[in-house]
């Protein structure tokens, strides 16, 4: 009776268990039941699905598990004049989590401050795509005139445009789409907002080699 009880009462050895059994185990905990976790979110955390907890268990879960969260999941930013909400993954600490995010959205309703895009995002993006795992991007625009998209000639293009064309067809994502669409305004309370896509039309032909004037209009 003593040798049944006591093999009753051993510990669950977690990582005897086959990779590809914790893998599907560590996708049941960290999946986001939302289809982009938005990190420019201030309404709440937007990692309601990052497991604290699981990653301070040892050193295996720990190397096993975070680069699965920023894998699988898809996030998203939404770039205003100041970006102070998402802007540590510019950081040289996140960029080891920074690199492993493979899917991205981006809304664009500002160009940031000054330089902000050319300077600080696109590097940040050709690093995640060419040293990291990013394969997915998807780009929205707020309004095409604003972002300075006057003609498919680079002569005209503003600097923002010509450097957000050039990620977008880089030869190592194995999906790229370019949005054009109405960003409204989700306001949550008093002093909390976020920005969602109301409408939007696909514009990835404009990602082209061409030199023909465009026309878009968002119904």
């Amino acid at each position: 009776m003593a040798s049944k009880r006591q093999s009753h009462s051993k510990p669950f050895r977690f990582l005897d268990l086959a990779p590809e059994l914790r893998h599907k185990i560590y996708t049941m905990i960290i999946a986001s039941p939302h289809s982009h976790i938005d990190l420019s979110s201030t309404f709440h955390s937007p990692h309601t699905q990052f497991p604290h907890a699981l990653l301070l268990t040892c050193t295996q879960i720990y190397h096993e598990l975070r680069p699965l969260y920023f894998a699988i999941n898809t996030f998203s930013i939404t770039i205003l004049r100041r970006n102070t909400t998402w802007s540590h993954l510019l950081t040289p600490s996140f960029l080891d989590n920074r690199r492993q995010i493979r899917s991205l959205r981006i809304l664009i309703v500002r160009w940031g401050t000054k330089d902000f895009f050319c300077r600080s995002l696109i590097p940040a993006l050709e690093d995640c795509i060419l040293n990291g795992r990013l394969r997915e991007l998807e780009v929205v625009i707020r309004e095409l005139g604003d972002c300075g998209l006057l003609k498919d000639d680079s002569r005209w293009e503003h600097e923002n445009w010509v450097q957000l064309k050039s990620v977008l067809r880089d030869p190592y994502l194995e999906k790229a789409v370019l949005k054009a669409g109405r960003l409204a305004i989700v306001r949550h309370d008093d002093e909390v907002q976020s920005w969602e896509v109301d409408k939007w039309i696909n514009v990835s032909f404009l990602l082209e080699n061409t030199r023909r004037e465009t026309t878009i209009k968002v119904i």
